[in-house]
């Protein structure tokens, strides 16, 4: 039997959630952690419970989120702030709050992340990191939290040791903002790129690190390419 048998075809989407209405059913731990991720994304967050953490009074305090004390059995307050939110995030560990959460949010075509159950939910929170403007997201879809997070460690370990591709990160890091300061059309700068992809003296330039070399060679290309 295979371990990895898909079940589910969730596509991978890094999303914008700045202004975005997150309701997060739940005040402990697991609810906790998913409000102040998103709340450092930018999100408006309002948190349901009938209890809440240390952490979730503190930012309720300052003014950052909003904690609903309410019951989620009742329906209709449940449905209302199910109505507020572009995701609901389900976190508490009674089953009949989470399927009637999971029913509702269905209902009106709400995204939910279940973080109480992988094969339930529609949206996974990965484990995720950043290196040089490269970020990893790393999920398991409920195999393994812990397989998750040390794969996560393996492939930010390998990226740090990879000094040609950090070095490659920032040459085009730096490139590509100079190219859309200078080369408006965005046809032009895709087809540079591309060229640049396979040109050997760039790539050089860049596995060196060379920023301001690099940065001339491909302007002049630029220049005479029109």
């Amino acid at each position: 039997m295979d371990l990895w048998k898909v079940i589910h075809v969730r596509v991978p989407l890094f999303i914008e959630f700045n202004g975005r209405n997150v309701l997060v059913i739940g005040g402990g731990a697991v609810g906790t952690r998913r409000a102040v991720k998103f709340l450092l994304a930018g999100a408006n967050v309002r948190v349901l419970s009938l209890e809440f953490s240390n952490e979730l009074i503190h930012y309720a305090e300052q003014g950052k989120l909003e904690l609903i004390n309410g019951d989620a059995h009742d329906l209709e307050l449940l449905r209302r702030n199910i109505e507020w939110a572009d995701l609901v995030v389900i976190a508490t560990n009674d089953s009949v709050i989470n399927e009637r959460v999971r029913k509702t949010a269905r209902e009106l075509r709400k995204l939910f992340n279940d973080a109480t159950n992988a094969e339930e939910t529609e949206v996974v929170v990965p484990f995720e990191g950043e290196i040089n403007g490269i970020r990893i997201a790393i999920t398991t879809e409920g195999l393994s939290g812990v397989i998750a997070r040390r794969t996560l460690d393996k492939v930010m370990n390998f990226l740090r040791e990879d000094e040609e591709l950090m070095n490659m990160a920032r040459v085009w890091y730096a490139v590509k903002s100079r190219l859309k300061e200078t080369v408006s059309d965005v046809r032009t700068r895709l087809s540079l790129y591309m060229e640049l992809d396979n040109d050997e003296k760039f790539n050089e330039l860049a596995r060196r690190g060379l920023v301001d070399e690099a940065l001339n060679y491909v302007m002049n290309k630029a220049l005479s390419s029109g």
